[in-house]
């Protein structure tokens, strides 16, 4: 097992499965950063963590406008060793009713949210944790990033995108005693999922994901997928041809419809 971890930062805690893990990390003697959108629905996450005995720190912002959120990640770190970094936030989008493909303003959102504010947010804890030699990044993705949706190839990318890069940085950062968990989840009950219509296969909600997690962080796992039925099944899938992927996938296809 992994010594536990005393500070950690959390981007994306003020809903879904942020929130459940600031809520489940949340304990005496350990200190917290939260990072969300929404101010409001931050502090609310923030107090029921203080009420577990975990000391707070917030910072609402949209980590795509300005440095802000870099600038706490670094803030944090200089106040105290950063022992864990979940780098957490995201955004979803896929095709809409009628075949309709995501605009350009939403390929943007999901592109700039989900790899470029993910990787900026990597970059600002790096520096203190080879510093340190020490510390964990927990990276996660999809299991999209393993077997891309035909429905959500801009959020596929994204996720595709985010993995690789912390595939590359594992290893470059292995001879300085960093580490890097990379987290590829199935589908998550969170209000994200209100505008998907159609197949959902296996899904879980965040509370059950955000503890697997955990587990898995505190095992000092690299790779962690699940639910392991499905990631196993995408990783033989990826033996075949497209064609029959496709054909076999065809039950599973979605929508999303915003309307």
């Amino acid at each position: 097992m992994q010594e536990s971890p005393r500070s950690i930062v959390i981007t994306g805690a003020s809903a879904g499965l942020g929130r459940a893990l600031a809520l489940l990390y949340a304990e005496p003697g350990r200190t917290l950063g939260l990072m969300g959108r929404n101010a409001e629905r931050l502090q609310v996450v923030a107090q029921l963590c203080r009420a577990r005995g975990a000391r707070v720190e917030t910072h609402a912002c949209d980590l795509c406008a300005g440095s802000s959120g870099r600038d706490f990640i670094q803030a944090f770190g200089d106040a105290r060793p950063l022992d864990l970094l979940i780098v957490n936030a995201g955004v979803f989008t896929g095709h809409r009713p009628e075949r309709e493909m995501e605009d350009g303003n939403e390929i943007t959102a999901v592109l700039r949210t989900n790899l470029e504010a993910a990787i900026l947010s990597i970059a600002a804890a790096v520096p203190q944790m080879r510093a340190r030699r020490a510390g964990r990044i927990a990276i996660v993705g999809s299991l999209a990033a393993l077997q891309p949706l035909a429905d959500a190839p801009a959020y596929s990318a994204s996720k595709a995108g985010l993995i690789a890069y912390g595939e590359a940085l594992r290893e470059y950062l292995e001879p300085d005693g960093v580490q890097v968990s990379l987290i590829n989840p199935g589908h998550i009950e969170t209000a994200q999922v209100e505008a998907h219509v159609g197949a959902l296969p296996l899904i879980a909600s965040a509370e059950t994901t955000a503890a697997r997690i955990k587990r898995g962080l505190e095992r000092g796992q690299e790779h962690i997928a699940f639910p392991r039925r499905l990631a196993w099944l995408i990783r033989a899938g990826r033996l075949l041809p497209w064609r029959l992927r496709a054909h076999l996938g065809r039950s599973q296809r979605f929508e999303v419809d915003r309307s």
